[in-house]
C-alpha cells in the first residue's frame, strides 16, 4: 500500500497517517516466518556451489 503526503502538509496530520497505516496488520503470514536457517546438512559453500550450477 502506498501513502502519498502531499508538499506543505502539516507535521501534525503526517504523524496521524503515519501512525494510521503504521497500525494496520497486512493480512496472512508474518514476516517473520520467512526467518530461519537452513539445515545443516551439508557445508554452506558446497550447497551454494551446488545451487547456482544449476542455474547453467
Amino acid at each position: 500500500m502506498v501513502t502519498e503526503i502531499s508538499k506543505g502538509t502539516p507535521e501534525k496530520e503526517i504523524k496521524i497517517i503515519l501512525k494510521k497505516r503504521l497500525g494496520r496488520k497486512s493480512p496472512g503470514k508474518s514476516i517473520y516466518t520467512f526467518f530461519g536457517k537452513l539445515p545443516a546438512i551439508e557445508d554452506g559453500l558446497t550447497f551454494q556451489k551446488k545451487v547456482r550450477s544449476e542455474w547453467k
